[in-house]
Parts: structure tokens; C-alpha cells; sequence
């Protein structure tokens, strides 16, 4: 039997591969439990620095499995939203860089999954959208809540009004993607990027990271105080002193993540 996650490295960048393609990569709790489990390894891997979710197949993800859900729940047991949610928090609050690398189809659940990376990028034939209400379903896991941060309201409120899908091209011009590449140049592209953002002092991303996500839901002046504490405390680092004392000397830092 296939894994329904595959794990990779790449220099220092995690890939992990959802794979259940004939099923469009849909969440189903066995692919959910790996996916946590893989997280929190890497979370607490210093090896690690920087992490990608993909898709095996045509699809990133389809969302959250149906029948999975249909066939698994028992009342008073955690549904496939309570676990997706779980998931979805580890990815939107992990500590190292994440990357959403679009293959293909991605709607409801995985939508959600892929708003909860830093970064996304797609292949040029992925096609994107909400899909929740096709089915009667309101979202439960940022397709409503979040997405409005990505993407400008009006094109939010087309996606979940309509359950139709659109171009990542598209979502790019709006801000949501950052970069859409060729098929078959999606990984290597990629990989690119993330061996710019390995080599990197991982404590210092990490306190930017935080900061950033936690600057939309406070005001400016409660934003600016909190870069202020986390700059200070990165000048306590090793890192910040690697960093500075390589400028100083003309040379590449080599950071440590402390």
C-alpha cells in the first residue's frame, strides 16, 4: 500500500507529497494524522528550515474526504473539520517558512491548507477556488474567514458565491499567489527560492514570521512595538552577531538558529 505522505528533503526544505492522487489528494483523517506528525517532526528538526506541502497527481488537494467522513463518525469523536482545523493551525502557526507548491486542482480543504503557507506559487495549468457552497457547506477552516486577507472581497465573495474556479495566474494578479511557474519547472523554481530563504538566520525568520502574522489584528502603533521587543531580543542571538560580524568581514554568515 502507497503512502498517503511522502517526505523528501532538499538541501534543508522538507517536501511533503500528499499522495492519493486517484482520490484528488482529498483529506482524509489517515493523510491529516500524517500530515501532523510530519509537521511536528520538522518543527523540532534544526535540520529543517523551511517546508513544503504539494500534491501528488493533477490535484493539490480536493479537500476535506467526504466519505472519510461519512464512514469514520461516530458522535462525541472529532469529525474531519475538527481535524482539519487542528492541522490547519500547526501550518499557519509553525515557526519555519512554508511553502504551498499548487500542482493542479485545489478547492475547499485544500484551498484552506495552502492559505496556511507563507508562501504560494502554482503550475501554469492549476486552477483554484472555494467550492464549499456546490455542496452546502459553509467553510470552517479560512475559506471565508481568511481568505479576505489573500485576496480582495469582492473576488472572495465571487469565489464562495459561485463555487467556480479561477486561473493561478489569475489569483496572482491579485496578490494571492506569489509566482506561477511552468509545469514542469514548478519544484525546481521552488527549491530555488528556498535555498535563498535556508540560508537565512532560521531565529530571525521565525521572529519576523510571528510578527507579521500578528500585525493585521493589531493596530499600528501595538505592531510596531512588538517588532521593536522581537528586534531586540534577535540582537541577543548568535546569529545577529554572525551576521554582522560577516558583514564586517566580507563574508557569507553562517547562521545557527540561535
Amino acid at each position: 500500500m502507497d503512502n498517503v505522505l511522502n517526505s523528501e528533503m532538499y538541501g534543508q526544505t522538507l517536501w511533503l507529497t500528499m499522495n492519493r492522487p486517484k482520490a484528488l489528494n482529498a483529506l482524509s483523517f489517515e493523510l491529516l494524522d500524517a500530515l501532523y506528525a510530519a509537521l511536528l517532526d520538522a518543527e523540532n528538526d534544526d535540520n529543517v528550515r523551511s517546508v513544503v506541502v504539494t500534491g501528488t497527481g493533477k490535484a493539490f488537494s480536493a479537500g476535506a474526504d467526504l466519505k472519510a467522513q461519512i464512514a469514520k463518525y461516530s458522535p462525541g469523536e472529532k469529525d474531519i473539520l475538527d481535524r482539519c482545523v487542528e492541522i490547519f493551525d500547526v501550518l499557519r502557526n509553525f515557526k519555519k517558512p512554508t511553502i504551498a507548491a499548487i500542482n493542479g486542482l485545489t478547492c475547499g480543504g485544500g484551498l484552506e491548507l495552502a492559505m496556511c503557507c507563507d508562501l504560494l506559487y502554482a503550475n501554469d495549468v492549476a486552477s483554484i477556488g472555494d467550492a464549499h457552497c456546490n455542496y452546502g457547506i459553509v467553510p470552517g477552516g479560512g475559506g471565508a474567514a481568511i481568505m479576505p486577507r489573500l485576496l480582495p472581497l469582492p473576488i472572495v465573495k465571487y469565489l464562495l458565491f459561485t463555487g467556480e474556479f479561477l486561473p493561478a495566474g489569475v489569483l496572482r494578479q491579485y496578490g494571492m499567489i506569489n509566482d506561477v511557474f511552468q509545469q514542469d519547472e514548478l519544484k525546481d523554481n521552488i527549491n530555488k527560492i528556498t535555498e535563498i530563504i535556508n540560508s537565512k538566520s532560521p531565529i530571525g525568520l521565525s521572529r519576523s514570521k510571528r510578527v507579521a502574522n500578528e500585525a493585521l489584528d493589531k493596530s499600528a502603533a501595538d505592531a510596531l512595538y512588538d517588532e521593536r521587543l522581537a528586534s531586540r531580543d534577535q540582537f541577543r542571538s548568535y546569529d545577529y552577531n554572525e551576521g554582522i560580524t560577516a558583514f564586517l568581514e566580507k563574508r557569507t554568515p553562517q547562521f545557527k538558529g540561535f
